[in-house]
């Protein structure tokens, strides 16, 4: 798990998001068993940590849809489930301002007004936890998520 998320957040923090033609064959490898793991519940004991919960999260959704799975609509959904299961445990909130970001990316993507509604309010309570320079990284997601809900 650790060594996904040092891949993941090296990747996520050049600031352009996770772009499958950055990856190294190696990382996509990597990435491809990790995904086949998940699907296959081999990685279930994840979702008892919030670290493990976000990693679930991410590569049951961004993953699977950087890696084409054909299964992405049903582990979208799946993502979603971990996601929100996870903020009611309060695991999000134990995570850093960019974790929680990725960890909340399956209500960003949702079509359902719940989830975007969801979204907000989670943004909005982070707003205080962050300070400069992630203030500027804070207002950017929360105008993103917001343009979403009009």
């Amino acid at each position: 798990m650790e060594q996904f998320i040092t891949q993941w957040f090296s990747e996520y923090n050049k600031g352009e998001g996770v772009i499958r033609s950055s990856l190294s064959n190696q990382t996509q490898s990597h990435w491809e068993a990790l995904l086949t793991d998940a699907k296959q519940g081999k990685l279930n004991d994840w979702q008892k940590t919030p670290p493990g919960r976000m990693s679930l999260i991410l590569l049951l959704g961004p993953v699977a849809h950087l890696l084409a799975d054909s299964d992405v609509t049903e582990l979208n959904r799946r993502a979603r489930d971990l996601c929100i299961q996870g903020v009611d445990l309060g695991f999000d909130t134990q995570l850093d301002l960019v974790q929680r970001r990725c960890f909340y990316d399956p209500l960003f993507y949702s079509s359902v007004a719940k989830d975007r509604e969801l979204l907000l309010r989670l943004l909005e309570g982070m707003q205080s936890q962050a300070e400069l320079p992630e203030k500027t990284v804070w207002s950017n997601w929360y105008a993103q998520a917001s343009s979403l809900s009009s």
